[in-house]
């Protein structure tokens, strides 16, 4: 390094000024050569401002302005954020092929998800860590009980749990989300803990408080994503609060170490209890094979972490939506009332199964979930090789951000998408359930959701029991307007609603 660093002093002492200025503008003409090259083929977008890039004509609605631009740039198009340059997969098409295209799986190294989630597994930039959780998890969930009686017995006496507790309002307006937040929570700690807390019990009131302290701290936040260099400020993250996100995410995860140790003091490799039993033998088992393996005691709780994070936020807006909708659609409601009266009959729980047999319950759910995206941008995308789509050329390590509620609202592939159509999915002679390649409020490919199964198991499950113990309806002079926000999750604002218990 020295002898080279030598020769370029040597250079440049030879030189008189005219030719250093010629040797440095060639050397920048080259580079721009370069750049130019290989962005030439870019895909085209809109110019915004030095620094802040496009961010201030955006709206807080950003997947309805994608629609918007993309009627003038197209399917694909390129915007600069903040600091970095995005590009926006907007096309059913297009989204379609990209999340089924290995190019496309990687996670940005930038952004909201590496600040706020640091460690994680589920969202790591590094394709070997993410592959090797993914599959451990998935396999760990169906050992575990998913797909057979276990987890679902274990959902159905949480669900028993808060239908008790919803009898008590005894039909009064009551906001379902505070009663709704605990139980769905405790589905993932009967998964992970292998036991699940009163709805009073203070880890519990702790977790859920930090959980959403957390949550809505970062959704206001997103913009941290963009200009990742804020960070670096004195006193940025006490003005805008992040201080408080920061704390409570460390917060969560003390207490879940705190989980973690007492599994360890009273591990029993012949009585596996959940998920934390299943992970200890694992990654004993694996650091025999290999000492470097990523299964280790910091993956162990990033893997908890990022099961509470992306188990029970969208599960819980979807199951608020799916009342919601209900309520406004009175005739809907009942017709699927009397659909789980004939398939369950008047005493007889609901069962996972029961999906096959009730299409119009099902295709309401499929609707709702279409009609109000979940998640409407998806979980941002990074490609991990150079790369063509449509066209274009698209560099390694670009953001793809993939606007699935564009897929979900096209005319092209959805009839009137923008009216609720709880029949849409139905067949036509009635009897089964037609799902479009076009709907993936879970994602599609390798990175869909690893907690698809379990998902739609508390939706279905939660939703029917609710509906078969109580007629859902508004408090008296209210009209449902869907009002909603966009943040981690398209989020329903808040409201109250009447469980009015039925005979």
């Amino acid at each position: 390094m020295l002898p080279l660093l030598s020769a370029i002093v040597n250079l440049a002492q030879s030189l008189d000024t005219t030719q250093v200025l010629i040797t440095v503008c060639a050397l920048l003409a080259a580079y721009f050569v370069k750049v130019f090259l290989k962005r030439r083929n870019f895909p085209p977008g809109p110019w915004g401002w030095p620094i802040v890039g496009y961010l201030p004509y955006m709206s807080s609605d950003a997947h309805l302005d994608f629609i918007k631009i993309g009627k003038k740039y197209g399917d694909i198009f390129s915007l600069k954020l903040g600091s970095s340059t995005v590009v926006i997969l907007n096309g059913p098409e297009v989204v379609k092929e990209a999340l089924n295209r290995p190019e496309f799986l990687g996670r940005p190294k930038d952004g909201a998800l590496p600040i706020f989630l640091p460690g994680s597994t589920f969202f790591v930039e590094d394709i070997h860590v993410w592959k090797e959780h993914r599959r451990y998890v998935v396999q760990s969930m169906k050992d575990l009980g998913l797909g057979r009686t276990k987890i679902e017995g274990d959902i159905l006496e949480e669900i028993h749990h808060f239908l008790d507790l919803m009898n008590t309002h005894k039909g009064r307006p009551v906001d379902l989300n505070a009663p709704l937040s605990p139980s769905i929570s405790n589905n993932i700690c009967s998964l992970v803990f292998g036991k699940r807390y009163e709805y009073n019990d203070k880890d519990r009131m702790y977790l859920d408080s930090n959980l959403d302290l957390a949550t809505e701290t970062f959704s206001h936040t997103t913009f941290v994503g963009f200009f990742p260099w804020l960070l670096r400020v004195p006193f940025f993250s006490k003005m805008f609060s992040l201080e408080k996100g920061f704390n409570a995410l460390q917060n969560v995860r003390n207490l879940l170490k705190k989980e973690i140790n007492k599994h360890k003091d009273t591990f029993d490799a012949k009585n596996i209890r959940d998920f934390i039993d299943s992970f200890i033998v694992e990654m004993n088992s694996r650091k025999l094979k290999d000492p470097n393996t990523t299964l280790n005691d910091d993956s162990l709780t990033a893997d908890v972490m990022d099961l509470f994070g992306a188990g029970s936020e969208t599960v819980r807006n979807v199951i608020l939506w799916c009342v919601y909708v209900a309520a406004a659609h009175p005739e809907v409601q009942q017709k699927i009332r009397e659909e789980m009266l004939d398939v369950l009959g008047p005493d007889r729980d609901p069962e996972i199964l029961d999906l096959r047999s009730a299409p119009r319950t099902h295709s309401f759910i499929l609707e709702v979930m279409r009609w109000k995206t979940p998640v409407p941008l998806g979980v941002p995308k990074c490609t991990v090789a150079d790369t063509t789509i449509c066209g274009y050329s698209i560099p390694k390590n670009t953001t793809i951000i993939t606007n699935l509620w564009n897929t979900h609202h096209s005319p092209e592939h959805w009839s009137e998408p923008e009216k609720f159509k709880p029949e849409r999915f139905i067949s036509k002679d009635g009897k089964t359930v037609s799902k479009s390649s076009y709907l993936m409020p879970f994602s599609i490919g390798k990175r869909v959701c690893p907690g698809e199964t379990m998902a739609i198991m508390e939706i279905f499950l939660y939703f029917t029991s609710i509906l078969r113990k109580f007629d859902l309806a508004f408090p008296e002079g209210f009209k449902p307007t869907y009002d909603a926000v966009l943040t981690a999750v398209f989020k329903l604002n808040a409201y109250k609603i009447r469980l009015v218990p039925r005979n």
